[in-house]
């Protein structure tokens, strides 16, 4: 969490659990879905927490439990959260736009075109 995200994230990074940084390492193209993602957990497990959120292989990679009990499995939040990240295999990182996964400097990226296109511009030669 910086002080440049969205106040719709704050809720998010209130809920990481102790011992965990409240560090939210995605993009802002998926904030929304973040947001999204924060309503429908909260509404199946109210007081859910957070592990870890953060972009991998060009996919929300988003860790929380239902409850800070470790044995506590709820599927239906599971689901909700698989959902959520295979969604943003097709959304922008950058702006939330359709998108496609691309390969950039050895990163998995999902990107829009206009961002991709910024994004090997940056160094043509790099692949």
């Amino acid at each position: 969490m910086t002080e440049d995200d969205p106040p719709e994230i704050q809720p998010i990074a209130d809920r990481f659990a102790p011992n965990w940084p409240p560090i939210i390492e995605v993009s802002s193209g998926w904030f929304a879905l973040l947001v999204e993602l924060d309503q429908i957990l909260a509404s199946l497990a109210p007081d859910y927490n957070v592990q870890q959120i953060k972009s991998k292989f060009g996919s929300l990679s988003f860790h929380a439990s239902p409850s800070e009990d470790p044995y506590d499995y709820n599927e239906e939040f599971q689901q909700a959260i698989r959902a959520v990240e295979w969604r943003s295999i097709e959304t922008c990182e950058e702006c939330g736009a359709p998108a496609k996964q691309y390969v950039i400097r050895m990163w998995v990226m999902t990107l829009c075109d206009q961002h991709f296109q910024e994004a090997i511009d940056v160094d043509p030669d790099v692949p």
